[in-house]
């Protein structure tokens, strides 16, 4: 058989690089955020931070921000486009805040009691902003965000 004559095959797409373990840890974390958020999403509404007759808390637009941000940053990142690791970076240092600050203010806790809680989970917080967005910064998770 001559090479004329043999059928001739399109080259194919070359596979999409596997997840590397940075971007995984930092989808597992999204989804918790939004579980958590999700969860939390009742008390968010009915607190009220300084009037009953204020039609809005700041803790309800910093938390609806952190929604609308994080939502697109998941749908970015699942698209692999660069944007995404840019959001995907802002997201991972909300670890802190999120985990130290929102169950104290949002299920009433003693003084005392969110003391401890902050003391516990603001170390807590940072070591997973810093795994996060150290993970987030090597090669490997850089090169996955490759869409324009």
């Amino acid at each position: 058989m001559s090479e004329s004559s043999a059928p001739e095959r399109e080259p194919s797409p070359p596979q999409p690089m596997p997840m590397p373990i940075g971007v995984r840890l930092w989808f597992i974390w999204a989804f918790l955020l939004l579980a958590g958020t999700g969860i939390l999403l009742p008390r968010i509404i009915e607190f009220v931070d300084f009037s009953e007759r204020a039609p809005f808390s700041l803790l309800g637009i910093f938390m609806m921000l952190e929604l609308a941000a994080l939502l697109f940053g998941i749908t970015v990142a699942m698209q692999r486009k660069r944007i995404g690791h840019r959001f995907a970076i802002g997201i991972a240092i909300l670890a802190a805040p999120m985990l130290a600050g929102l169950p104290p203010i949002l299920l009433d806790f003693p003084p005392k009691a969110a003391a401890g809680w902050q003391a516990l989970f603001v170390p807590v917080g940072l070591a997973i902003s810093i795994v996060l967005v150290v993970a987030l910064l090597r090669p490997s998770s850089r090169a996955y965000f490759s869409e324009d």
